[in-house]
């Protein structure tokens, strides 16, 4: 008789979950400044990586039981980040007021897209993260998922209550509107990723 050995698949690929507190995220804007001031700036939370299609129902004569259901648009809701306020780290409202600058007819954006961006998020591995032991902030090596977010733009930004007496950090968030993500699995696949405009910073 064979013997079986039930460990064979127990993989940590195969078996583990990916682990979701530590992950990266790049920003991708034609503004080098910008490009820059975002390059330190950690986000503590990524919320609304989703997708819903709408669902359009026919009613057909003859045929009253129910209705059909057709696909309709699919829309995207809008992220929700958020990190700490540092004393010279300004990037996130400075994304927020170029992008306002449109509206306030300011700047030099004019017809352009400036103020639209992509965003790159990578989830590493965990508790080894490949890389992480030559201490280079941003490595890639580690990862094993990741998401590109295209057309992005900072749709508002809000700074968390002050209040004399808690004892925590003050905490600022801002809405990203985009339309649409890629999701990529495998560590090959999100590592390798090489992104289609060449100004690519890391901010988280």
């Amino acid at each position: 008789m064979a013997e079986i050995s039930l460990l064979d698949d127990r993989t940590r690929i195969k078996s583990d979950p990916v682990r979701n507190f530590k992950f990266q995220v790049q920003v991708v804007h034609r503004d080098p400044n910008l490009v820059r001031e975002v390059s330190n700036m950690g986000f503590t939370q990524v919320d609304g990586l989703s997708m819903a299609t709408e669902m359009v129902p026919y009613r057909e004569g003859g045929w009253n039981t129910n209705p059909h259901k057709l696909p309709g648009q699919t829309d995207f809701p809008p992220l929700s980040m958020a990190a700490g306020v540092f004393y010279q780290k300004p990037g996130m409202w400075n994304m927020a007021r170029q992008m306002f600058s449109v509206q306030w007819g300011e700047g030099n954006i004019g017809l352009g897209e400036e103020f639209r961006f992509d965003m790159i998020i990578r989830v590493m591995d965990h508790p080894v993260t490949q890389g992480a032991a030559s201490g280079a902030r941003g490595s890639t090596a580690g990862a094993v998922m990741g998401w590109i977010v295209y057309n992005a733009w900072v749709g508002s930004v809000a700074f968390g209550s002050l209040n004399a007496m808690d004892n925590s950090v003050l905490i600022h968030s801002m809405t990203v509107h985009h339309e649409g993500f890629e999701a990529l699995f495998g560590h090959d696949e999100v590592v390798n990723l090489r992104h289609k405009r060449s100004s690519v910073a890391l901010a988280a």
